[in-house]
């Protein structure tokens, strides 16, 4: 019998721009981030087609809180990241912190977990 997770997984999409490669097949980009009941980032993927780049950007947002360090985290992608995709990430972060701003995390019991889930933190919430 498996454990249910303690996280929560959020997700964003943006457009992708013209100049990407695989912007002909994907049209836009998905961010997913697994987040712990503190909001750190557990762990993140991303639709981008290089490895290179979706292992790059995990590695910049590993540990970072979504709920307390947003603007570091924007910021952090924007100085670091500098593939055509950046502002296609941003957007689809910006999303994310939407849906964190919904979400147990920061409505606590009033978004509680449905009633099938165990109580506490337990419960995991999907967004995307």
């Amino acid at each position: 019998m498996t454990s249910e997770p303690t996280t929560f997984l959020f997700s964003g999409y943006a457009r992708l721009p013209q100049d990407v490669s695989h912007q002909a097949m994907y049209k836009r980009v998905g961010v997913v981030l697994e987040v712990d009941h503190a909001g750190v980032v557990v762990t993140c993927s991303t639709t981008l087609m290089m490895a290179s780049a979706d292992d790059f950007f995990q590695r910049l947002l590993a540990g970072r809180n979504v709920l307390v360090e947003r603007h570091e985290i924007e910021a952090l992608v924007r100085f670091r990241y500098r593939g055509h995709s950046q502002g296609a990430l941003v957007s689809a972060l910006h999303k994310i912190f939407e849906a964190v701003d919904l979400s147990p995390l920061v409505l606590g019991e009033a978004a509680g977990p449905l009633s099938s889930a165990a109580a506490g933190e337990a419960a995991t919430e999907t967004l995307g």
